[in-house]
């Protein structure tokens, strides 16, 4: 009897690191990693309209940033850097200018519609404006995105400081 439960424990053993060393069980801890860039225009262009807007404010002055204050936006989502590539989606959000300087509380809807990817993700972050680049959270989806969580990392890809626009390269880990 002891040698055949040794044997039946021996057994599962081999198929437990058979799983592990095949990528079975590895695999599902990979996360799904998508690669986008979301495209912001800070002036009106022909073809090209302002995507951010400063929509109210607690001192009725909306032409700075200032704590109490909160802005909507729809930036473009493309396939690349360049603002003439393939519109693969949107991304509407809310920003409110936190207290400390330069900061943002951030939220974002990006829905994409691609051939292996159509849905949107709900995405938040307290975004510093002067850092290369800021980690949000990815708290959801609906679509080939539902039950996914992850995270997201957003880079200057283009544009910035003195300039109409700024493009983000934006790499979003999921599980």
């Amino acid at each position: 009897m002891m040698k055949m439960k040794l044997q039946a424990f021996t057994c599962l053993l081999m198929v437990v690191i058979a799983m592990s060393c095949s990528g079975a069980v590895v695999d599902a801890k990979k996360p799904k990693v998508l690669e986008f860039y979301l495209h912001e225009q800070f002036v009106s262009e022909p073809g090209y309209p302002a995507t951010d807007l400063l929509a109210a404010s607690a001192t009725g002055n909306t032409s700075t940033y200032a704590f109490g204050n909160l802005g909507i936006s729809e930036q473009v989502v493309r396939e690349s850097a360049s603002n003439t590539s393939t519109i693969i989606g949107r991304a509407p959000g809310t920003f409110q200018p936190n207290k400390e300087e330069r900061t943002f509380a951030l939220y974002k809807l990006i829905t994409l519609q691609t051939q292996e990817w159509n849905g949107t993700l709900l995405v938040f972050c307290d975004w510093l404006s002067n850092a290369e680049s800021n980690e949000w959270t990815v708290a959801g989806g609906t679509g080939t995105f539902r039950m996914m969580t992850g995270y997201a990392i957003n880079t200057k890809a283009a544009g910035g400081a003195g300039t109409n626009s700024i493009t983000f390269k934006w790499e979003v880990f999921l599980y």
